[in-house]
């Protein structure tokens, strides 16, 4: 039988502190478009997804992250 291994919360091992004041770590749980990334690929527990998504949505309010990212110029036709 194959059995899952167990995921471990990188905040809950690391004992990090999420905060809204340090925008440049709360960047590597946003995709280059500037949206919240899952918990599936952000690897954290339930808990501390939501504080992650809270702390973000206070950084963009104080506009120390920005709500919509940088998109790609269009290319023109010819």
């Amino acid at each position: 039988m194959f059995y899952k291994q167990r995921r471990v919360c990188r905040v809950c091992e690391r004992n990090i502190r999420l905060d809204y004041k340090k925008p440049e770590e709360l960047k590597q749980y946003m995709n280059r478009l500037g949206k919240i990334l899952p918990k599936r690929a952000t690897r954290l527990c339930a808990k501390h997804q939501r504080q992650v998504a809270r702390e973000i949505n206070r950084a963009r309010k104080l506009a120390l992250l920005p709500y919509v990212g940088e998109r790609e110029p269009m290319k023109m036709r010819r």
